[in-house]
């Protein structure tokens, strides 16, 4: 054999090696085909042979949710002679309802080829949904599996004047989450009272729904009291959040709508009784008059109290059924009522004042009130003790006791006389006139020089607002300090949230404006560069650790410094870099 024909077989043979080496294959794989409501299956996409895979287009899921990924590997091997590379990329997936789905192809480009991977059918059996999911929850992550807001209602089937309860609450999965605005839900036909939920909203664990974690917040709470019988429906809510902004970006706006919620109302049963004071839960009565005995004329008080878990606000003043000897005013009314999570309850006193005017035994017998039990689905009827009162003859003297008066009709008295003027009349002495007087010289001589003044202050004023970089770098510690009041508000409300929102914005804000720079420029190697030359560096890593500490501390409970230390810092900071001086 010659070397000629050895170096051509050489060459043939390593040619083939490199062809059998380098064969490319691109391919989708699930790990199973078959799951259940809240369980996960892992999907792989895999190209071979290929110098990057990072063409490679994500699939369309198909409806199944993406609860982790993508994740991206690659891997590099030669066994005997052969070479294999591949790229790959992971995503875990889960459903919410039960059914078939359909994963779509990926697609790459290789050379001037396109490759393809074949669709991929995924059956989901019904399953335990975890979290003590219902229809609106549903719905909702159907809608937005990464966030999403429910309204609740404590009850669907409800008397008129029975309270409910509604509750407003958010899923997200993200990890930062900023609120920009919202449009509160129209109520019609409900009386509504807000429930403070105090500074703590986010739940401390997440909560799963169909197999996905979510950390949740109660938004808002109200005690919803219907006023009239038919289908009442609470309008959706819509909010609009940043998602996953940072230092470095302002994030991305998600906007969410939340459900509607309908409570189907009953009317009250017929055979309303007559004393029914339109109270609809369970209450207990309370009637005393401390003086049953009194002298004519004399002031007695009377107070009329309702107390235990009803629409307490709803309830109007009895009316009494006094003797015509009696003088009654309208009752002074005396709160003393709760709105919590569980509803409303308390107390409701109305204190009466009756002025007997004649003496003489009077038995108002017992006073009666009926309410409506939603619990039995029955009328119910309070009872008083009998009510006795004895008045004696009042004294002659006296219409009243105590400083009580009578109902008289006011009269206008003395509407012709006019009184004699008093005092200073600022008179002047005959002859003595202002014109040629140091007075009026000085009058006439100060428009002109006012409007000088004026005129140069205009000047001024127009030559620093031309220089538009300089008075931003002026106004620059002014702003801050004015941002700064925000987060010091927030800190004497305990607004976490609040506090290091305000902050982060005002050491932005203040770095922008002191150097002329926009909120986007503002990063970690524009502060070293600017703030470098202080003190090697020290003010510049302070002033980057309180604003990454003041972002991460807006979605995160724990932080490592009292907010009275970081806010204090903060001033610290931004006196240090207004007194700096470059040399």
């Amino acid at each position: 054999m010659t070397y000629r024909t050895l170096t051509s077989a050489l060459l043939a043979c390593f040619a083939s090696m490199a062809l059998h080496a380098q064969e490319i294959t691109f391919q989708a794989s699930v790990d199973r085909n078959e799951i259940a409501v809240g369980e996960a299956l892992k999907l792989t996409i895999e190209l071979t042979n290929v110098a990057s895979g990072g063409g490679m287009s994500t699939p369309d899921m198909g409806g199944l949710v993406v609860a982790q990924g993508p994740m991206e590997s690659s891997s590099f091997s030669f066994v005997n002679g052969r070479t294999t590379r591949s790229t790959s990329r992971s995503w875990y997936l889960t459903a919410t309802q039960p059914g078939t789905y359909t994963i779509g192809p990926s697609k790459v480009s290789v050379g001037k080829g396109t490759l393809e991977t074949d669709p991929i059918t995924v059956r989901v059996a019904k399953g335990a949904a975890g979290g003590g999911t219902n229809a609106a929850t549903d719905q909702a992550q159907r809608r937005d599996p990464n966030l999403f807001c429910t309204i609740s209602l404590s009850k669907n089937k409800a008397y008129v004047g029975e309270q409910l309860i509604a509750t407003y609450t958010l899923f997200t999965r993200y990890r930062a989450l900023q609120p920009k605005d919202y449009d509160l839900p129209k109520l019609n036909g409900f009386w509504a009272e807000e429930v403070d939920l105090g500074n703590e909203s986010w739940e401390p664990q997440l909560r799963t729904v169909n197999g996905m974690q979510y950390r949740v917040a109660v938004l808002k709470k109200q005690v919803l009291i219907p006023l009239r019988s038919g289908k009442l429906t609470v309008a959706p809510m819509t909010l609009n959040y940043l998602v996953n902004a940072s230092i470095f970006s302002s994030g991305t706006p998600v906007r969410i709508q939340s459900n509607a919620a309908e409570v189907n109302v009953l009317e009250l049963p017929a055979g309303k009784p007559a004393d029914l004071i339109g109270a609809v839960g369970d209450l207990r009565l309370e009637v005393t008059a401390p003086k049953t005995q009194v002298k004519a004329n004399e002031a007695i008080d009377l107070s009329i109290r309702f107390q235990g878990r009803a629409n307490l606000k709803l309830i109007d003043a009895p009316q009494l059924a006094l003797p015509s000897e009696f003088e009654t005013y309208d009752p002074k009314v005396n709160d003393q009522i709760t709105v919590n999570g569980a509803g409303m309850s308390g107390s409701r006193e109305f204190q009466y004042l009756l002025i007997p005017r004649h003496e003489g035994k009077y038995e108002l017998g017992a006073l009666t009130f009926s309410y409506f039990d939603p619990a039995s689905g029955s009328y119910k009827q309070l009872r008083s003790q009998p009510l006795t009162f004895e008045v004696a003859p009042g004294d002659a003297a006296a219409a009243t006791n105590g400083g009580v008066p009578s109902k008289v009709d006011v009269q206008r008295l003395g509407s012709d006389i006019r009184f004699i003027r008093t005092g200073d009349l600022q008179l002047r002495p005959k002859g003595k006139f202002l014109f040629g007087s140091g007075a009026y010289i000085a009058g006439m001589a100060l428009p002109p020089a006012l409007l000088l003044v004026l005129v140069l202050w205009y000047r001024r004023r127009q030559s620093r607002l031309g220089d538009q970089q300089g008075q931003r770098r002026r106004s620059a510690d002014h702003v801050a300090k004015q941002r700064l009041a925000l987060a010091a508000a927030a800190l004497g409300k305990h607004d976490d949230g609040a506090f290091h929102d305000a902050l982060g914005k005002a050491l932005e804000g203040y770095f922008a404006d002191k150097f002329n720079l926009g909120v986007n420029e503002v990063n970690t190697a524009m502060i070293h560069a600017k703030l470098d030359a202080m003190d090697q560096g020290r003010t510049a890593q302070a002033y980057i650790d309180l604003i990454e500490q003041a972002q991460m501390a807006r979605f995160a409970p724990l932080v490592d410094k009292p907010q009275r230390q970081i806010y204090d810092q903060a001033m610290a900071i931004i006196g240090r870099i207004e007194n700096h001086r470059p040399a």
